[in-house]
């Protein structure tokens, strides 16, 4: 299973758009399964922003900083588990709204680039080097919205998972991160509780 699990996130790798890669990795900094946060300090927020060539040579990242990355993480889950056709918590697509409107972005018409696929984009426009470098993934939803790729990016429903991942399915009908994994253990679970009568799966 383990290694059945490994082939499909090789797949999903090379098939994944850049724009959306960059989300599902953001979102996926933490891992519940695991109990693996990988954002514990405004370090580990500047380290992950700046490999991926984010972030102002020299920026610092603030505890502030942190609280606002987290919190936009967990409502873009929010939006992918809706993306999945399940139940997602509303009060953190509430907090992602809120922290929303707090990041500086504007349009940016693409005049210096002829031929280009894409007229303008989402740049950011001032605010912190921080703000500035999680303001670029709004950018990333703009451009999977454009192209119809958006709805591929869903969360695994198995709760004590919510794994990012990238729907490739022809049918686009795909509800967990893999169905070697969390899909046959969902499967297995309903399956017993089934056979003895219990009235709810665990997850």
């Amino acid at each position: 299973m383990g290694d059945q699990t490994d082939l499909a996130f090789q797949k999903e790798d090379q098939v994944i758009p850049p724009a959306l890669r960059l989300i599902r990795d953001f979102v996926n900094t933490v891992e519940f399964q695991e109990d693996d946060e990988r954002l514990t300090s405004p370090d580990d927020l500047r380290d992950w922003l700046d490999g991926r060539h984010l972030l102002d040579p020299g920026a610092v990242a603030t505890g502030d900083d942190l609280d606002f990355a987290i919190t936009l993480r967990e409502g873009l889950r929010g939006v992918l588990e809706l993306h999945a056709g399940h139940d997602a918590d509303p009060a953190a697509i509430r907090r992602l709204n809120d922290a929303l409107a707090d990041l500086p972005v504007r349009i940016s018409f693409r005049v210096d680039e002829p031929g280009a696929t894409e007229a303008f984009g989402l740049v950011p426009a001032g605010g912190d080097a921080v703000r500035r470098a999680l303001a670029s993934m709004l950018d990333a939803v703009r451009q999977s919205t454009e192209d119809g790729t958006w709805p591929r990016l869903k969360a695994c429903a198995r709760q004590s998972c919510r794994w990012a991942y990238y729907d490739h399915s022809r049918n686009r009908s795909s509800r967990w991160c893999t169905m070697a994994g969390c899909g046959n253990i969902v499967k297995m679970k309903k399956a017993y509780a089934a056979r003895t009568g219990q009235s709810k799966a665990a997850q």
